[in-house]
């Protein structure tokens, strides 16, 4: 299922999900468009050649479908290739629309990313209790001290890269330059706390 015309998202709050038909983005969560904190608009035009963007089913991009919302912003010029994924159950895009050299960075970022604020958790997690007594992160208390850690990641990495507000800070939103500039902040702290090349 793809289509090369727009289809925009209605504003957050202002659809009920008709439960007669199957969820898509056309039809999306009122409790999912709820748990998103800090929405982007649907893309209309891509910012990268300015074509059309509309709403696919990602097995256009992937050649399968998968995931639990096979949904995409997808540019229509097959030059530009710049697509993002929806957050699950809503019409609301997970990031910019991202060329394959943004989305190859952004991967990198994410992972270095990932690896400040799970060290984050970890060294939480080993001053409780339950961490000193070997317990795992896997439980509910792990979980949200992970949540909290990842919250306190985003904090940290906004101002490394002099970004004002924590919550204008994702890196589904960056371009290869500040994905960049992602890799270096973490690899500057891996050198700080453990000594690492």
């Amino acid at each position: 299922v793809s289509s090369s015309k727009t289809c925009r998202s209605k504003k957050k709050g202002s659809r009920t999900m008709d439960k007669t038909k199957p969820p898509s983005p056309m039809n999306p969560s009122n409790k999912a468009i709820a748990r998103v904190k800090d929405p982007l608009p649907a893309p209309e035009t891509c910012p990268h050649c300015g074509a059309e963007v509309g709403i696919v089913h990602n097995s256009a991009i992937y050649g399968r479908g998968f995931g639990e919302w096979p949904w995409a912003y997808r540019c229509s010029s097959a030059k530009c290739s710049a697509y993002v994924g929806m957050h699950p159950h809503t019409a609301i895009p997970l990031g910019t629309l991202a060329t394959a050299e943004i989305r190859a960075a952004r991967r990198l970022a994410k992972d270095a990313f990932t690896t400040v604020w799970t060290s984050m958790a970890r060294a939480a997690w080993a001053d409780t209790k339950q961490g000193r007594r070997g317990e795992s992160l896997s439980g509910s208390w792990g979980r949200q001290m992970m949540s909290d850690a990842r919250s306190r990641g985003y904090t940290w990495l906004a101002g490394e890269l002099g970004i004002g507000n924590p919550r204008e800070c994702h890196i589904g939103w960056f371009d290869v330059k500040q994905c960049q500039a992602v890799v270096e902040a973490c690899y500057k702290h891996a050198r700080e706390k453990h000594g690492s090349r």
